[in-house]
């Protein structure tokens, strides 16, 4: 009985953690993709747009190149102590040359982060497993 009224709270936070983060509103952004510091960035208007987790799609969306005209429906993450020219943006959908693509959320996996399974960072820079 003490398990299942553990496992009904956990399931109720965890349901409600996610429902308080989807009231975040979406906004589209359209413009040409450009290098901002060495990251993708939208160019809209008088403000450069950080592209967050858009490189993983170089090679595998046709027309995702620099100077594309592209619409980005997603959330603008920039945090309010930050200049208005530059913000933050993790996209949702991309939309290039006619077609949309479903993004997703930003990757929150260890391996972006340089670290294997085990949470341990490999010594040669490789972000292979070992055993």
């Amino acid at each position: 009985m003490k398990k299942i009224v553990l496992l009904i709270m956990f399931v109720a936070i965890v349901g409600g953690s996610l429902f308080a983060q989807s009231n975040t509103p979406t906004i589209t952004i359209s413009g040409t993709l450009g290098l901002s510091n060495g990251m993708i960035s939208v160019e809209s208007g008088n403000t450069t747009y950080i592209v967050r987790g858009l490189e993983r799609y170089i090679g595998f969306i046709d027309g995702l190149i620099y100077g594309a005209r592209v619409s980005l429906v997603g959330y603008d993450n920039t945090p309010t102590d930050e200049g208005q020219n530059n913000r933050s943006f993790h996209p949702v959908t991309l939309t290039i040359s006619g077609n949309s693509y479903e993004i997703g959320p930003p990757a929150t996996d260890r391996l972006a982060h340089g670290r294997n399974e085990r949470g341990m960072g490999s010594r040669d820079g490789s972000r292979e497993m070992r055993r």
